[in-house]
């Protein structure tokens, strides 16, 4: 007798394995977890193909750190190996997918055991053999990839940013012979993978957040599914966020640093038109989802549908901020301080205020090295006038305007100018012609001779030599000869 045929799943008579692989990929996939650092930077190229040259990618932000009271420059460095290159947007899903495995077994071990066909069953890809030979390319190509986290790596148990540098999986066994089937006994050889140290440190130390992993999986383009990762860690603190739209593209969404704004706007609008269409994000005509803040630089706004926000406990304890609260919060100051001083102060001046710590800071200015917050509180406060050089996207808006209307205005005269040229010109040579028509061909012909005999030497001279000039400079010595005619008072036609 088989002992490894039972009746289960409804009393249909099937392997143990296959029921129990059935059951944890039915047992709540939609409550998957995401890791809070992957979330945070894309690992990999929206592209499904790369230039086999590209080894590296590189993504940066600038965060006000509030364990040291400063903002900090976060960078997060991926490098693939020669042999597999840098992971592509189907090997993120893969790793999503691995993480998931470790769900299942609760995160126990770094060493992760399993069946190729379980995990293509968990993604949700077709089950042939150009998908396993794609996964154990994903699988050889994370392997060779290291991560070089510099203040961009979150340590939940020490409560601070730092830096590490670390492989995402350090070891992968692929057992051939029967993790393609369905049906094999528990006791026969599985795959396996292991985490590396870092990586599954994180995880037990609990930096994981919740993942619709079924949502995720039901998305189509590249764009929506990282867009959704990133926002969907962002939403647990509120339902509405604004994001410069050049950071969030190029060091959150991973697009190109070779396109410009429009070019973002069009590339991200595929994601978000996804989003919007499941239900994940609340619609907004482009005028209120992009926002031009001066010249160059754009701001991109997201809410969370309110269907999705109001069955999430977290999206009901308390009222979003406004933009201006948020804005103090995330330079350092407190909610409390925050709401009060946006609440006393005209919302002009608090703006402002925000656009000179944020412009102190870049510059490294030692008035707001050792307190931000607690300086911009008092400029807010104290009303404290703006600093020699500073200019404000107000004032960045004005002068743009004087400057766009002067381009306009000079190039309306411009037209103007050359109309009335041309004009005269047409006249001219509308007179010119005239005046030739009406002499007789003997008149007319001794008139070309004196034209051409009193034009100037270099004229002249193209005229004698002949060939394509020639014509020309002949044709051009009569015009100007008949029109001073014309233009004699003396002379009568």
């Amino acid at each position: 007798m088989n002992n490894n045929r039972v009746g289960c799943c409804g009393g249909e008579i099937v392997g143990k394995r296959k029921c129990i692989e059935r059951e944890s990929m039915r047992a709540g996939n939609g409550d998957g977890r995401d890791e809070l650092n992957l979330a945070e930077f894309p690992l990999c190229a929206l592209a499904h193909r790369l230039p086999a040259e590209r080894k590296t990618l590189r993504f940066e932000d600038r965060i006000w750190d509030k364990s040291r009271g400063v903002h900090v420059t976060r960078q997060l460095t991926v490098t693939g190996s020669d042999a597999f290159g840098l992971p592509t947007a189907l090997d993120d899903e893969v790793l999503l997918g691995l993480i998931q495995l470790s769900r299942q077994h609760g995160f126990a071990d770094r060493k992760v055991s399993f069946t190729r066909y379980q995990l293509i069953r968990l993604l949700g890809w077709r089950d042939d053999t150009k998908t396993y030979d794609r996964l154990e390319e994903s699988l050889n190509r994370w392997t060779g990839v290291t991560l070089y986290y510099r203040n961009a790596w979150w340590d939940k148990r020490r409560g601070c940013w730092v830096d590490e540098k670390f492989h995402v999986i350090d070891n992968v066994w692929l057992c051939h012979r029967h993790d393609t089937r369905p049906d094999v006994g528990l006791g026969a050889p599985q795959s396996a993978f292991v985490w590396n140290e870092v990586l599954f440190r994180s995880f037990q130390g609990g930096n994981l957040k919740a993942i619709d992993f079924e949502f995720f999986k039901g998305l189509q383009s590249a764009i929506a599914k990282r867009l959704y990762r990133f926002l969907d860690k962002r939403f647990f603190h509120r339902r509405h966020w604004e994001f410069d739209l050049k950071e969030l593209s190029w060091n959150h969404v991973g697009l190109s640093r070779g396109y410009d704004a429009a070019s973002l706007k069009r590339k991200l609008r595929v994601g978000i038109v996804e989003l919007e269409r499941a239900g994940y994000l609340e619609p907004m005509p482009d005028p209120e989802r992009f926002r031009k803040v001066c010249s160059g630089t754009w701001e991109v706004s997201f809410t969370k549908a309110e269907s999705r926000a109001v069955a999430e406990v977290v999206d009901r304890a308390e009222p979003t901020p406004s933009p201006l609260v948020t804005a103090l919060m995330d330079r350092g100051v407190g909610v409390k301080a925050a709401e009060e001083t946006v609440r006393k102060y005209p919302a002009e001046e608090v703006r402002t205020q925000v656009e000179v710590l944020d412009w102190l800071v870049a510059r490294k200015d030692t008035k707001v090295s050792r307190n931000p917050p607690g300086f911009l509180l008092s400029a807010i406060h104290g009303r404290y006038a703006t600093p020699p050089g500073f200019v404000g996207s107000a004032e960045k808006a004005r002068r743009e305007l004087e400057h766009r209307s002067r381009m306009e205005l000079t190039a309306n005269q411009q037209s103007r100018r050359e109309e009335r040229e041309r004009m005269h010109e047409q006249k001219r040579q509308q007179a010119v012609a005239r005046f030739l028509e009406r002499l007789p061909s003997d008149e007319r012909f001794q008139l070309e001779h004196q034209a051409v005999m009193s034009a100037p030497p270099l004229q002249r001279s193209l005229i004698e030599q002949g060939g394509s000039l020639s014509e020309a400079a002949r044709r051009l010595a009569i015009d100007n000869h008949v029109s001073r005619l014309i233009n004699d008072p003396e002379y009568e036609y």
